[in-house]
């Protein structure tokens, strides 16, 4: 039976780990090391200490020999500098008749206690990364609504005030040339200016709609009423499984096709403008494919407009909804303005495309 040996003595002394005599009567004998500290004063009922209250049956059957031994893990003592939980085992020696605990660090228990360091650190840190998408998420928020903003006062103020500069010059010529036309060129000024004011009205009515709500588009209508504004000819081909598309995207359409015939009114000097609409296969679902084409003077997209946000807004209306938009032009051969949008259609009305 174990005892107190050579071999324990020193490792006690050493502090690595604890060893206690406790006689027959459970009365504390002898202690050696800080790690027993938690064991009640030497010549007191062990049965005292709170960890060993209410096992003077176990230590009996210990003495009995009705048990090999008893172990107490993850105990938390009160000796002075030992904050780890230790791990104690009480053995009954028959030959001297006493019983004998010998205590050591419990690392079974400071590895969990590691290891739920370890989770609350990753749950901080889990924390911290969420708290920055969530910062994120309301960066690209705004972002978000600083763009509509930008394309509603461009759509709107922008386009007003041009149309509103261009007459006042227009103006400023006729008082020296031809005096008559002046009232004519008021004319024209007032109706831009009611028109701008309308256009402002409508995209502050936009932005104080939520972004997913869907207005009523009449892509037709509009074309029609260009063709009257303008007197630009306007040939439409819509594909009838195209309709669908146009519907579900209806105020996207709107937005760019707003844009694109502004810029043939504004710029082209055409006489025809075609609106063509169809569907098409992808790689994942179908995509709405809208062509505008115009035979006018065109332009060299590669040359740079500063302070011209037009060609730009129409690229980030069709992102917006996971799209496309690309425009294609040449000095003197018109210009091509293709949208491409994902669309949802019933499988039955998603075959065949349109052909050129």
């Amino acid at each position: 039976m174990i005892d107190l040996s050579a071999d324990l003595l020193p490792a006690a002394e050493a502090d690595v780990i604890g060893l206690a005599v406790i006689g027959a009567d459970r009365r504390m004998v002898r202690k050696i090391g800080r790690l027993v500290e938690w064991l009640p004063a030497v010549g007191a009922d062990c049965c005292e200490c709170m960890l060993l209250v209410g096992m003077e049956a176990e230590l009996v059957a210990l003495a009995e020999g009705r048990r090999d031994m008893i172990a107490l893990a993850g105990v938390r003592g009160a000796a002075p500098g030992i904050a780890q939980p230790v791990t104690a085992v009480v053995l009954w020696n028959d030959a001297q008749s006493h019983y004998f605990i010998i205590a050591m660090p419990d690392f079974a228990a400071r590895q969990v206690e590691t290891l739920l360091g370890s989770e609350r650190r990753a749950r901080r840190l889990m924390e911290q990364q969420l708290e920055a998408a969530s910062a994120e998420v309301r960066f690209a928020s705004l972002a978000r609504t600083r763009l509509r903003l930008a394309r509603d006062l461009h759509d709107t103020l922008v386009h007003s005030i041009v149309a509103l500069l261009t007459q006042i010059r227009l103006i400023r010529h006729y008082l020296s040339t031809d005096p008559a036309r002046v009232a004519d060129g008021l004319a024209t000024a007032e109706d831009a200016a009611a028109s701008g004011l309308q256009r402002a009205r409508e995209a502050i009515a936009r932005l104080r709609m939520p972004d997913d709500l869907k207005l009523d588009t009449d892509i037709e209508e509009l074309l029609t009423d260009f063709a009257k504004r303008s007197g630009v000819k306007v040939s439409t081909e819509i594909d009838d499984r195209a309709r669908a598309g146009l519907r579900d995207c209806g105020l996207t359409i709107q937005r760019i096709l707003g844009e694109a015939l502004r810029n043939v009114q504004a710029h082209a000097e055409a006489r025809h403008v075609a609106f063509r609409a169809f569907e098409m296969p992808a790689a994942v679902g179908r995509r709405l494919v809208v062509e505008v084409r115009d035979d006018g003077r065109g332009f060299d997209p590669a040359v740079p407009k500063p302070g011209h946000f037009g060609l730009i807004g129409m690229a980030e209306f069709a992102e917006l909804v996971g799209g496309t938009c690309a425009v294609e032009s040449a000095p003197g051969q018109g210009t091509v303005v293709r949208i491409s949008l994902p669309v949802a259609v019933p499988p039955a009305a998603s075959s065949g495309v349109l052909a050129d």
